[in-house]
């Protein structure tokens, strides 16, 4: 299946095609002789100088050209829709297929001569290269997420009657088990939760993280003595690791 990118430069590069197959078209047409002079800079006397000769070499020039051609004989045939102007408009599309094929091909066949510029080969775009890209990237967020928790742990703050508090330390004790991690689960309101149920009452530690909002679960390093906040609000077991894994490997610093 064509990427996304492909198609933007087959459209872009077939477009452009118009610019040379069209001239020999507009030679027995009075629709382009009349309405194509856009695009045809050289037959105009006030262009035959160098500078002239130089912009009308640039790619940039030729395709501003060629759309506003391109954009003149789609609204011709819409507004006139007769035979010879919608003859005239898919002719055109047909020049467009015929250059799209011979990039499609080509872009192939550099591709396979030059393989590192594939990006499907290091971002795969089928299921059975899709499914081994993303196990690798799991094996590498388990491996940066037991790294961060040899060193540090989490603050859990939550209060008891908060809804999002209950709902969120499962989920907190289900990561923490996962990946070895220690927590230390502080309640705010002097009630454990059953996940929890020799948790810390507060005394002072949520004002001095700055807590706020509940439930708030922060990474802290107990040797530097150092912490970042890796979210507040409920979020699921998936958004955790994934938070838990850019602090490991983007915000490390900040806690080492």
């Amino acid at each position: 299946m064509m990427s996304h990118s492909l198609k933007l430069i087959i459209g872009f590069l077939c477009i452009s095609y118009t610019i040379f197959s069209m001239s020999a078209y507009a030679s027995d047409n009075d629709y382009y002789n009349e309405h194509a002079k856009g695009w045809h800079w050289y037959d105009d006397p006030k262009n035959n100088n160098e500078d002239d000769e130089v912009e009308a070499s640039d790619p940039v020039v030729q395709m501003d050209a060629v759309r506003s051609t391109i954009k003149r004989a789609l609204d011709q045939a819409v507004l006139y829709p007769t035979k010879e102007n919608i003859k005239n408009y898919k002719i055109v599309q047909d020049q467009l297929s015929r250059q799209a094929e011979k990039f499609s091909n080509k872009w192939k066949e550099v591709l396979l001569e030059n393989p590192e510029l594939d990006y499907s080969l290091i971002h795969p775009t089928n299921n059975a290269g899709r499914m081994i890209e993303s196990d690798q990237n799991h094996a590498k967020e388990d491996t940066a997420i037991k790294q961060l928790a040899s060193t540090s742990g989490l603050f859990f703050f939550y209060h008891s009657t908060c809804p999002y508090c209950r709902s969120f330390a499962p989920i907190v004790k289900q990561f923490a088990e996962s990946y070895g991690i220690k927590v230390i689960p502080i309640t705010t309101d002097g009630i454990s939760l059953p996940e929890f149920p020799n948790s810390y009452i507060n005394q002072g530690q949520a004002q001095r993280f700055g807590v706020r909002v509940e439930p708030a679960l922060f990474a802290v390093n107990p040797y530097t003595e150092r912490a970042f906040p890796i979210t507040y609000g409920l979020i699921s077991l998936s958004d955790l690791k994934r938070k838990v894994y850019e602090i490991a490997t983007g915000f490390g610093e900040k806690i080492k």
